[in-house]
């Protein structure tokens, strides 16, 4: 098992959900951890929605990443909600 923290900025969630730490498989891609994101939010009754999410930016290390790049133990990632235009 590795260990990811992931960090939920411009998301309308409560305040303890700024940041969370997630328990992911060996080789575990981006798309994984989003996942084990919705696991996390469904837990604490968290209201998401799937598709926010899956189309936020991600970003490891001041370089956004893909859905399906490798995480490592002690990633720490941003995820940014898609800005609605006007």
């Amino acid at each position: 098992m590795i260990k990811v923290t992931a960090k939920y900025l411009i998301f309308d969630l409560p305040p303890d959900f700024s940041d969370a730490v997630l328990d992911l498989s060996e080789g575990a891609t981006v798309s994984d951890m989003l996942d084990a994101s919705l696991e996390l939010f469904k837990t604490r009754n968290a209201t998401m929605d799937e598709k926010e999410l899956r189309s936020a930016i991600v970003v490891r290390g001041g370089k956004w990443v893909e859905p399906d790049d490798r995480v490592s133990d002690g990633d720490v990632f941003s995820i940014l909600r898609p800005m609605d235009g006007g």
